[in-house]
């Protein structure tokens, strides 16, 4: 029986795409492959986020021809969408071969009609997409133009999904999609994330939701005050922030951080430490200044956030970045984004640090290797731990300083 194996780069709407790929493959009658040594059909799903992103997957197609040059290899996704060319040495683009099959023409965004929940086989962490596309004209970012405009999953075919994600049990459920900040928008009555989130909270059983990246306008005193009194929803908050310049906010079109959105944050920061903050940092925007990049900087560390995902700049060509000029030199972007990557590095360790006495509420991710499980916490903790907890528990409390943990990281959102 043929085997094929699912790469992917780049976000969580990435993942569930590559997710919806590993379902149709086994509907076919085929099966994963373990490694690329042993696949016959490798399929690629590529990021354009970045130049970085695109040369990273082209150089996967090499290294893949070298480990196995009989397998076909096919490529999808945002990457193809943006850069057809880059992709030549690829046998099959934007479409797939399905084993026995012939060569079928395959989107990933097209597939709106369902499934919108996916669960990786043997895991407990699932993905329910709410949306997908943007409606947001930021000046850097070419994924509307990728992914179009916001489509919304209408509420009950949520709720649908999520019964069906937890009879598959699943324990946590990420909600996903291009920029869920805009859930609602388009559907009869304009409802808002909160009044999805109120009625997914309402059955998710055992389960708990974990938000994906949003957007500051979003998180109003109103949404984080109900978000943090709410047991099951993990108490972790990635905020696609890019800046705290509000010189470089405005050349990005992103409007201004908002007087009581940052007391909010302060006062999360500050009175509940184990929520977990996260930032996405743009490093080298055209005319971002020495001073400009200082001030996110030390913002960032006055909150302060428990990690932040760093990009330095990249143009991208058909954005309005592109042709806004005075280019930050190439050196000093990387030196700006290296600073706030070691920022990033102090951040986690003292996040760690500040909750290393705070009970945690752990899942098995289902992962087993030498004797280990991997977990994850509410808190966004990467736990490695000896396999001596209650398999049948779900989500189980687990000191951070139990001796059955071996290693605790704190890993960035994608």
């Amino acid at each position: 029986m043929p085997g094929v194996l699912v790469r992917t780069f780049g976000c969580k709407q990435n993942q569930f795409d590559s997710e919806l790929v590993r379902r149709r493959i086994l509907d076919r009658g085929s099966v994963l492959a373990p490694s690329p040594e042993l696949a016959d059909y490798i399929v690629l799903n590529t990021c354009a986020v970045t130049q970085k992103a695109i040369s990273k997957a082209r150089g996967e197609i090499g290294r893949l021809r070298r480990l196995n040059p009989r397998a076909r290899i096919s490529v999808l996704g945002c990457g193809v969408r943006y850069h057809r060319e880059a992709f030549t040495g690829a046998d099959d683009i934007a479409a797939i071969c399905w084993p026995g099959a012939e060569v079928e023409p395959f989107d990933p965004e097209r597939e709106f009609c369902g499934p919108h929940g996916v669960i990786p086989s043997g895991r407990t962490r699932a993905f329910l997409r709410i949306q997908s596309g943007c409606d947001e004209s930021c000046a850097y970012c070419i994924v509307p133009q990728l992914r179009g405009p916001s489509r919304s999953i209408p509420l009950g075919e949520c709720l649908l999904a999520q019964a069906e994600l937890l009879s598959q049990g699943a324990l946590e459920i990420v909600l996903t999609g291009t920029n869920i900040s805009l859930w609602g928008r388009d559907l009869p009555g304009r409802p808002g994330l909160l009044d999805l989130l109120k009625s997914l909270v309402t059955q998710i059983g055992p389960a708990r939701l974990r938000l994906s990246s949003l957007e500051a306008p979003l998180l109003t005193p109103e949404f984080l005050d109900w978000c943090l009194q709410q047991p099951k929803i993990c108490r972790h908050y990635h905020i696609a922030l890019q800046s705290a310049s509000p010189r470089v906010l405005d050349r990005m079109n992103r409007g201004v951080l908002t007087t009581p959105l940052v007391d909010a944050l302060m006062t999360i920061a500050k009175n509940q430490p184990d929520v977990c903050l996260g930032a996405d940092i743009i490093a080298g925007l055209p005319g971002e200044t020495d001073s400009d990049f200082r001030q996110t900087r030390d913002w960032i560390r006055n909150v302060p956030f428990a990690y932040i995902h760093v990009f330095p700049y990249s143009e991208r060509r058909g954005t309005m970045a592109a042709r806004l000029g005075l280019t930050v030199p190439p050196l000093e972007a990387r030196e700006r984004a290296h600073e706030f990557q070691q920022l990033g590095i102090q951040l986690k360790k003292e996040f760690i640090f500040r909750n290393r006495h705070h009970p945690a509420e752990v899942i098995d991710l289902g992962y087993k290797q030498g004797g280990h499980s991997r977990g994850l916490t509410a808190n966004y903790l990467h736990l490695t731990f000896t396999q001596t907890h209650p398999s049948e528990a779900g989500c189980f409390p687990l000191p951070l300083s139990d001796r059955r943990i071996l290693s605790i990281q704190l890993q960035p959102a994608s």
